[in-house]
């Protein structure tokens, strides 16, 4: 939800006109909408709070473990955090992540740290969620102050997802892709075709039948594919597993591979291709899959509608938003939750909230919300769920209404959430990346 420049020009002539420009809180670190940050991160604390391996080991006598992954021949990595996950709710603790992470910021985006999280805690989340759209150049800029490093997109991309994990983070990537109809039509770039421009929403053209092996749009999605296997493949040779989150929200009609927009065989058919796709024929092994509906849920069988089948899915995810301030919300996203176990109990399967946010006219708001521990109310809903994690979106770059994370404006002042959002980095049940432990290794030794 990006202002225009139109939009933007007229609203400074027509402040202009009046002989003075009203500063945005966006724009303004000293707006009286912002705080001093009281409360500090106890970063050694969080360090000392790391589960251990034979934390870790107790835990899991206690829990029925996935039997068996998706990809049977996942790197020991990948096999690691899978089992860590499952085990993890088990030591009263919670992964937090964020969406953009490691190269998105709201506020300070010349200054500070490369992220919102690190500047209010000293850490990045626990779980960085990463998007395709990095990869097409839609959503990474490196900052002027501190220039990404590498070349190339998918270099950019690729360092600073090793960066995050030697820092501890957990990858979880998801794929807005754009419209392939779209794609065809126009030139390709040093042989390959322009997936730049956002048009998952652009829902014309048919396109989850057109790019199924036959179709005439096939060539387009495997090259797409083979970017994100290159992504991919660049992490595993570094032995980094990813939790991988395609066709997200297919439930729902706002992408151009959901709802109306296809049916129940085609949709089934995409999410089982592009699987085999990148692991066999690819040689892609260190990816965990994860189904996410749009929730809420009521029934089981709503729930599963397009399932791909339990031999195409490692996680049980949803993505759930509070709009309005919808009084319910935490209600419905507990019914959720019970229709998520009682599947995953069925199938040996991971729950988690792959997506959830306030969504309060388009994320948190910059002042007034209503639930300033918003945070650690979540985290409290996954200890009683025994949920490994949960991941809000993005914040993106000085727009009011489209950050879902409570940020710094200087070194001492920021959004009026900082100080709940550092008590809950502060509770011991919130796991972020300097107190992942080694869930790499963890199981594998």
């Amino acid at each position: 939800m990006k202002k225009t420049y139109l939009a933007a020009c007229t609203a400074a002539l027509l402040a202009l006109g009046t002989g003075w420009v009203q500063a945005s809180p966006v724009d303004n670190p000293d707006d009286p909408a912002y705080v001093v940050k009281t409360v500090q991160a106890d970063n050694t604390k969080a360090r000392s709070e790391a589960p251990k391996q034979a934390e870790l080991a107790q835990a899991a006598s206690k829990v029925t473990l996935p039997t068996q992954m998706v990809d049977r021949h996942a790197i020991p990595e990948a096999q690691s955090l899978y089992r860590y996950l499952a085990v993890l709710p088990e030591t009263g603790r919670v992964l937090y992540g964020h969406q953009n992470d490691a190269h998105h910021k709201m506020f300070r985006i010349q200054s500070g740290t490369e992220s919102d999280t690190k500047d209010m805690t000293g850490s990045l989340s626990g779980i960085v969620g990463v998007d395709a759209l990095s990869l097409t150049g839609d959503e990474l800029h490196p900052r002027e102050a501190a220039k990404v490093p590498g070349d190339t997109l998918m270099d950019k991309l690729t360092n600073l997802s090793v960066k995050a994990v030697d820092e501890g983070a957990i990858l979880t990537l998801s794929m807005h892709m754009p419209n392939f109809a779209v794609v065809a039509k126009k030139p390709k770039v040093n042989g390959h075709y322009d997936f730049q421009g956002y048009t998952a929403g652009t829902t014309t053209g048919d396109v989850v039948k057109r790019i199924l092996p036959g179709g005439d749009l096939a060539p387009v999605f495997t090259d797409y594919l083979d970017m994100v296997a290159d992504y991919a493949l660049r992490l595993q040779a570094k032995n980094i597993p990813v939790i991988f989150r395609p066709l997200h929200e297919h439930n729902g009609s706002w992408f151009w591979w959901g709802g109306k927009n296809t049916n129940d065989e085609n949709f089934t058919a995409l999410w089982q291709f592009t699987v085999k796709y990148l692991r066999d024929t690819k040689g892609v092994h260190n990816f965990i899959y994860a189904y996410s509906p749009n929730g809420p849920f009521d029934s089981g069988a709503s729930y599963l509608d397009r399932y791909p089948g339990d031999r195409y899915v490692d996680i049980l995810g949803v993505d759930s938003y509070q709009d309005n301030r919808d009084d319910a919300y935490f209600s419905k996203l507990q019914q959720t939750l019970d229709v998520m176990h009682e599947v995953a109990k069925q199938n040996h399967k991971v729950v988690a909230l792959t997506e959830v946010g306030v969504r309060d006219g388009g994320g948190l708001a910059l002042q007034h919300n209503a639930d300033k521990d918003w945070f650690t109310h979540v985290m409290q809903l996954c200890l009683k769920n025994k949920v490994p994690y949960f991941l809000t979106w993005a914040n993106f770059e000085k727009e009011a209404h489209n950050f879902f994370e409570p940020y710094m404006t200087s070194d001492t002042k920021g959004h009026e959430m900082v100080d709940n959002f550092v008590r809950f980095y502060n509770e011991p049940a919130s796991t972020f990346a300097d107190g992942t432990g080694d869930y790499r290794h963890i199981f594998s030794k």
